[in-house]
C-alpha cells in the first residue's frame, strides 16, 4: 500500500500548489459561499457565477514553464527531454526483463511499478507541475496494485477502486473540451480522488488488521 499513499500525497501536493498560488480567490470564493449560508439556489449561483479568479484546473495542470535556469532550452527540446527520461524507464524494465526473465512478457511487477511510476512522476511534473504529476501516478498505480492483488491468493478487490481516481483526467479531458465548470472540477479534481482514492487504502489497512 506505501504506492498507493505515495500517489495520493503527490497528488494532494498538486492540489496544495493550486491553493498555494490561488490563495486571494480561494478566500473570496469561501467568504461568498459562507455568505449563501444554507441556501441550495443562492450556493449554487455562487458556483456557477463565474470562477472568481480561479484558474481553471486543466490550465493549470498542463501549463507549462521551461525552469529559469534553462531559459534557452526550446519548448520543443525540453519535451523531447522530458521524453527520452520516460523512454529510458520504459526501456530500463524491458532490458531488465531480458535480462532476467528472458522474455519481455509478463505481468508488471511491483519493482517494475515503482520504476516506472518515478518516471511518469518526473515527467509529468518537468511538464506540467505536481498536479499533473498527481493526475497521471494515481490511475497507474491505483490500477497496478489492484491488478496485482487479484492475483494473489486471498482478497479480490474490484477494479470499481480505481475508477474514482481517474477523475483528474476526466477533468482535463473536459477542460481540453472547453466543457469543464466550476462544480465539474471541484468534484473530478477534489472529491472524486481525495474520498475515492482514500477508499482502497483505508479498505486494506482495516483488512489487515481486522481481517475483513
Amino acid at each position: 500500500m506505501p504506492l498507493l499513499w505515495c500517489s495520493l500525497f503527490v497528488y494532494v501536493l498538486g492540489l496544495g500548489h493550486y491553493a498555494f498560488e490561488h490563495t486571494h480567490a480561494l478566500g473570496t470564493l469561501w467568504a461568498e459561499l459562507v455568505a449563501a449560508g444554507t441556501e441550495t439556489s443562492q450556493l449554487w449561483a455562487v458556483l456557477t457565477g463565474d470562477r472568481h479568479g480561479l484558474t481553471p484546473a486543466t490550465t493549470f495542470a498542463l501549463g507549462f514553464d521551461v525552469p529559469p535556469a534553462l531559459g534557452t532550452v526550446a519548448a520543443l527540446e525540453w519535451y523531447v527531454l522530458v521524453g527520452g527520461l520516460l523512454g529510458g524507464a520504459i526501456a530500463l524494465v524491458g532490458l531488465g526483463r531480458l535480462a532476467w526473465q528472458e522474455t519481455v512478457r509478463g505481468p508488471i511487477t511491483m519493482g517494475e511499478t515503482v520504476v516506472l511510476a518515478i518516471a511518469l512522476a518526473l515527467a509529468a511534473g518537468l511538464t506540467g507541475g505536481p498536479l499533473l504529476a498527481g493526475t497521471v501516478l494515481l490511475p497507474f498505480c491505483f490500477g497496478v496494485v489492484v491488478h496485482h492483488t487479484r492475483r494473489l491468493p486471498g482478497w479480490t478487490p474490484s477494479y470499481l477502486y480505481v475508477l474514482p481516481v481517474f477523475g483528474p483526467a476526466a477533468g482535463i479531458a473536459l477542460g481540453v473540451a472547453g466543457s469543464a465548470t466550476l462544480p465539474l472540477e471541484i468534484v473530478a479534481f477534489g472529491l472524486l480522488p481525495i474520498v475515492g482514492g482514500l477508499w482502497l487504502p483505508l479498505r486494506a489497512t482495516i483488512r489487515k488488521r481486522f481481517g475483513r
